[in-house]
């Protein structure tokens, strides 16, 4: 049984986005331009919204539908279609040194199909638990509900979303196996990934920790120049580097955890970019 290095591979990706960062940028620079624009006018429009309803009636709590404008949606769906561009480019890019076939890689095909739909899946598995939150919920009335089914569906939501986070933790490497042309087989990954719960997890916990440094340091250095005349391009630019950096090293974690827990290239580093993200 394999196991993972967690602070190497996180490392490892680190590395390899310093190194190449401008590479993997310049591979996919048409889908990373709009999928940066929707994001950030997609938080614009949503903070917007929401300060227009809170106005309104500031008593009142905000649902999702009515947080949710159009714009909004459609924006959210420019990213949904634009991520699954970027992540397979660079999910190849590491695992097989693929720099695209042009200077221009605006591409969704079969692989971005495919790894869109092992996204949303991933996605569907904490359903079961929010269905059964919300159930619960309903029948948490001690006047009008059933307080004892209401505890005990409280505690099913809890192991189904304990589960829901088990399985999708083990089955992102999905992800960077389809990217590359692998089949969508969970069990395969699942069998790759026994006994590697808490190191994926470790691995998850430890970027995010290291983004939410480097995210402080970015806002704080934004919030300075946002002062001075001009500055606010340069708060954008850097709130812009904040999700190209983190997109970069998700995807890229992924892929070497997937490279070595599948045993991928054993022996004599990645196939054409053994200098990308070297063990």
């Amino acid at each position: 049984m394999r196991k993972l290095d967690v602070v190497g591979t996180v490392m490892e990706a680190y590395r390899g986005a310093y190194s190449h960062f401008l590479d993997l940028v310049k591979l996919v620079w048409l889908p990373v331009t709009i999928y940066i624009i929707a994001n950030i006018a997609q938080q614009a429009f949503l903070q917007r919204r929401l300060e227009e309803l809170q106005q309104q009636d500031p008593d009142s709590l905000i649902s999702v539908t009515e947080a949710f404008s159009l714009p909004i949606v459609l924006l959210m769906l420019v990213g949904l279609f634009t991520w699954p561009m970027i992540a397979v480019a660079w999910h190849r890019f590491v695992l097989l040194g693929d720099r695209g076939a042009g200077a221009v890689n605006f591409h969704f095909g079969r692989r971005e199909a495919v790894f869109l739909l092992a996204s949303i899946f991933l996605v569907l598995l904490a359903l079961p638990a929010f269905l059964v939150a919300m159930v619960s919920g309903a029948l948490a009335d001690p006047v009008s509900g059933d307080t004892a089914l209401s505890f005990g569906l409280a505690i099913l939501a809890l192991v189904l979303a304990i589960a829901a986070v088990y399985y999708s933790v083990r089955l992102a490497l999905l992800l960077p196996a389809v990217a590359i042309g692998e089949p969508l087989n969970a069990r395969a990954i699942l069998e790759i990934t026994k006994g590697n719960f808490w190191r994926l997890l470790g691995m998850i916990i430890l970027n995010m920790l290291f983004i939410m440094v480097i995210a402080i340091a970015l806002n704080v250095v934004g919030a300075l120049v946002s002062l001075i005349p001009g500055g606010i391009v340069v708060a954008i630019g850097l709130q812009a580097l904040y999700i190209i950096l983190f997109q970069i090293t998700s995807v890229a974690i992924l892929s070497i955890a997937y490279r070595d827990l599948s045993g991928m290239n054993d022996g004599m580093g990645m196939s054409g970019a053994g200098d990308v993200y070297d063990r």
